[in-house]
């Protein structure tokens, strides 16, 4: 991958700590991983005294640009249960509510949701590492202490994500500002996504337990946790 970040020795030192964690064989085996199907299962709350509703869900990360998939269902019986789904394919984001996975009942789209979603695919680098070896146009940068700016080149809502590099290598948080909703608005807040756990597979080391949140005035506010079950290379 050709990317204009590499003249930036600052930038090539934490990129190389970050790939030397990620990728412990070395690179040959992670780039056959083109994107990656995960199943996995979870909780959900829409706010800090909220309850957790749980989920299972499936997901499809594309290593190549950027275009992810996220498919939840909540509830127990098909009647009772409705699908979220959170995507970005094609330059758009879409977050959608479907009651029995059929019948619509809430869809959000625009630029604020084109930033926040494209932001959630940046994140899943913690997910699919392989990311940083296929996508033709992300920019790479070193911000403050030990974090690396990810961004995509030329792209018109100003998305991006920093990952907070450790010692040794371990994506501890991705961070960004990003749109979140409140009432019929959105505000842009701080926000997070740490992995709890990394395991070995295909030749990487890939987050198997996820939390995420918002950093709101009173606190950290955590709305989202999944453990993923199974990945699915997708050549």
């Amino acid at each position: 991958m050709d990317a204009p970040h590499r003249a930036d020795p600052e930038t090539e030192a934490l990129l190389a700590a970050l790939k030397t964690f990620c990728f412990p064989q070395g690179e040959e085996a992670a780039r056959r991983v083109r994107g990656v199907k995960t199943a996995g299962q979870g909780e959900l709350r829409m706010s800090p005294k909220g309850r957790w509703s749980p989920f299972t869900a499936e997901e499809r990360i594309d290593a190549t640009r950027s275009e992810f998939c996220w498919d939840a269902r909540f509830g127990g019986s098909r009647l009772g249960s409705y699908v979220v789904t959170d995507a970005y394919e094609a330059g758009h984001g879409r977050l959608t509510i479907k009651v029995g996975g059929v019948i619509p009942v809430k869809k959000l789209t625009g630029p604020e949701v084109d930033k926040g979603e494209l932001q959630r695919y940046l994140a899943s680098i913690l997910i699919c590492p392989s990311i940083l070896l296929h996508h033709p146009s992300l920019e790479l940068a070193a911000v403050g202490n030990r974090k690396l700016r990810v961004r995509q080149y030329a792209e018109p809502t100003g998305a991006a994500v920093e990952i907070e590099i450790v010692e040794d290598g371990r994506p501890a948080a991705c961070r960004a500002e990003r749109p979140m909703l409140v009432g019929k608005k959105t505000v842009l807040t701080p926000w997070f996504a740490t992995a709890v756990e990394f395991v070995p597979w295909e030749g990487m080391r890939v987050a198997r337990r996820m939390e995420a949140g918002w950093t709101l005035p009173e606190g950290d506010f955590t709305y989202f946790r999944e453990e993923i079950a199974s990945y699915a290379p997708w050549h």
